[in-house]
């Protein structure tokens, strides 16, 4: 399936010496391929092109843009046609996904089939924004008991926070030693969300 970026912001910096030129470029362009290097080496040519034009409307006479350190200032790849908990798949065990902030992850009310673990960025529960999981914190409880839906939805808090999809079942064939430390840390999530309702109800 392809992926298309979405929310694309590229940082453009001229590496002239002395040149103060350092601008944001928005990609408005429907961006689409079949990997995610196939849309992030697209959209950096397009935010390169776009930031020579503005840069030597500026400073074209004194010399062109030169060298341009770019990177992703916000936005993320998207898989076309995936809903939260249809995260893309290896091997049928494991899927990523990269989010942009405010996006949500899981979404309450929905059939749970995946637990997640945060490789980078953070997330919170919308019904608990206190609640904070970092990079190696796991969630997703729901998943672990059959036809079970999910509870709260979960919003990504950071831009290009991602998220590992497991199929606990299938990982645990192919890696229990995985599968029985993501089990764990949902696990552990679970009682401490537990303890801080607790807390709040007393």
């Amino acid at each position: 399936m392809p992926y298309r970026l979405n929310k694309g912001v590229y940082s453009v910096r001229c590496r002239q010496p002395h040149c103060p030129f350092n601008a944001q470029m928005k990609i408005d362009q429907a961006i689409m391929g079949m990997m995610e290097s196939d849309v992030e080496t697209e959209a950096r040519k397009i935010a390169r092109d776009m930031a020579m034009v503005q840069h030597d409307s500026i400073r074209g006479r004194q010399h062109s843009l030169h060298n341009p350190e770019i990177r992703r200032a916000s936005g993320s790849c998207q898989l076309v046609g995936a809903g939260p908990e249809r995260a893309p798949r290896q091997h049928g065990e494991v899927g990523f996904r990269e989010y942009a902030k405010g996006d949500c992850i899981l979404k309450e009310g929905e059939e749970a089939a995946w637990v997640c673990e945060v490789l980078r960025g953070t997330a919170y529960p919308q019904r608990n924004r206190s609640h904070r999981y970092m990079a190696g914190d796991c969630f997703g409880a729901a998943a672990l008991l059959p036809k079970h839906t999910r509870m709260t939805s979960i919003i990504a808090g950071s831009d290009r926070t991602r998220i590992a999809f497991y199929n606990l079942m299938a990982l645990n064939k192919s890696d229990p030693k995985k599968a029985s430390r993501v089990f764990a840390r949902v696990i552990e999530d679970t009682l401490q969300v537990i303890r801080e309702l607790e807390k709040k109800a007393g």
